[in-house]
């Protein structure tokens, strides 16, 4: 087989072996898997759906910086950067902060869907950070948030 290589777009369960955005040499390919060395330095099998085929470059989150007073809101707007450039927004909130979100006033209808409302443990940084790394990590940050304009 001619070597080949794939870019880990998720690392799923195998924080371990993989990093996302990183090139890998496929030593086997096999039932929909590559084999390959990770960065534990032990070859593995890993299913091709947490690859993207050739050296791709993958934007990750850069920074990240909450755009409301987290005293004075119950959602919080965010604004995430990622390495290319590119921006993307979202809402920040705390299980607490949510239910005082419904029990502070009277909504018709008496609820809602934000696909881009992040819960976390905490307005912390370091929640907050490890939850959009984790999301990241798992290629869901962008089903998480929404492209920011500007």
């Amino acid at each position: 087989m001619n070597s080949f290589f794939v870019t880990c777009s998720s690392i799923g369960n195998y924080g371990h072996a993989l990093t996302k955005g990183s090139f890998y040499e496929v030593i086997e390919y096999k039932d929909d898997k590559y084999r390959i060395t990770g960065n534990h330095n032990k070859r593995v099998w890993i299913s091709n759906s947490y690859f993207i085929e050739g050296k791709v470059i993958i934007p990750k989150i850069d920074k990240w910086k909450l755009d409301d007073d987290q005293e004075e809101f119950d959602l919080i707007e965010a604004t995430i950067e990622f390495s290319d450039g590119s921006k993307r927004w979202c809402l920040i909130t705390t299980p607490e902060k949510l239910l005082n979100h419904f029990n502070e006033r009277e909504m018709e209808p008496p609820g809602f869907n934000i696909r881009h409302l992040i819960i976390v443990k905490s307005i912390t940084q370091n929640d907050i950070n490890r939850t959009l790394i984790h999301l990241d990590e798992q290629d869901e940050i962008m089903n998480a948030t929404i492209p920011l304009y500007e």
